[in-house]
Protein backbone atom coordinates (compact mmCIF):
# COMPACT_ATOMS: atom_id res chain seq x y z
CA UNK A 1 0.00 0.00 0.00
CA UNK A 2 3.00 2.40 0.93
CA UNK A 3 4.50 1.55 -2.54
CA UNK A 4 1.51 2.17 -4.25
CA UNK A 5 0.97 5.86 -2.92
CA UNK A 6 -1.75 4.74 -0.81
CA UNK A 7 -5.13 3.87 -1.44
CA UNK A 8 -7.53 4.23 -4.32
CA UNK A 9 -10.04 5.26 -2.21
CA UNK A 10 -7.51 8.71 -0.48
CA UNK A 11 -6.39 11.27 -2.10
CA UNK A 12 -3.04 13.00 -1.27
CA UNK A 13 -2.40 16.66 0.06
CA UNK A 14 -1.91 17.92 -3.87
CA UNK A 15 -4.95 15.77 -4.81
CA UNK A 16 -3.60 12.52 -6.58
CA UNK A 17 -5.73 9.36 -5.70
CA UNK A 18 -3.20 6.38 -4.37
CA UNK A 19 -2.37 3.70 -6.87
CA UNK A 20 -3.05 0.77 -4.38
CA UNK A 21 -6.38 -0.57 -5.10
CA UNK A 22 -8.88 -2.21 -2.79
CA UNK A 23 -10.42 -4.89 -3.24
CA UNK A 24 -12.64 -5.21 -0.24
CA UNK A 25 -14.42 -2.29 0.67
CA UNK A 26 -17.40 -0.08 0.75
CA UNK A 27 -17.61 0.43 -3.18
CA UNK A 28 -17.17 -3.59 -3.47
CA UNK A 29 -18.62 -5.22 -0.08
CA UNK A 30 -21.76 -6.64 -1.87
CA UNK A 31 -20.26 -8.19 -4.93
CA UNK A 32 -18.87 -11.69 -4.49
CA UNK A 33 -15.54 -12.68 -3.37
CA UNK A 34 -13.09 -12.13 -6.31
CA UNK A 35 -11.24 -15.08 -5.02
CA UNK A 36 -14.13 -17.71 -4.22
CA UNK A 37 -17.16 -16.18 -5.30
CA UNK A 38 -18.75 -16.33 -2.14
CA UNK A 39 -20.34 -13.34 0.10
CA UNK A 40 -18.63 -10.87 1.59
CA UNK A 41 -19.07 -9.60 5.06
CA UNK A 42 -19.38 -6.27 6.60
CA UNK A 43 -18.29 -5.60 10.45
CA UNK A 44 -17.88 -2.75 12.16
CA UNK A 45 -14.11 -2.51 13.81
CA UNK A 46 -13.52 0.13 15.82
CA UNK A 47 -15.31 3.21 14.65
CA UNK A 48 -15.57 1.78 11.06
CA UNK A 49 -15.67 -1.13 9.15
CA UNK A 50 -13.72 -4.12 8.01
CA UNK A 51 -14.65 -6.51 4.60
CA UNK A 52 -13.81 -10.03 4.52
CA UNK A 53 -14.60 -13.35 3.36
CA UNK A 54 -15.23 -16.04 6.06
CA UNK A 55 -14.54 -18.81 3.62
CA UNK A 56 -11.22 -17.11 2.03
CA UNK A 57 -10.30 -14.96 5.35
CA UNK A 58 -11.35 -17.12 8.01
CA UNK A 59 -10.80 -15.96 11.40
CA UNK A 60 -8.29 -18.25 13.65
CA UNK A 61 -9.50 -19.05 16.85
CA UNK A 62 -12.77 -17.09 17.12
CA UNK A 63 -15.77 -19.27 18.00
CA UNK A 64 -17.97 -20.66 15.49
CA UNK A 65 -21.18 -18.73 15.22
Amino acid sequence: MVRGGGRDTEKDLFGRKGGYATRLCARTWQNPCPRCGGRIVKEAYMGGSVYYCPHCQPIVGAPEK
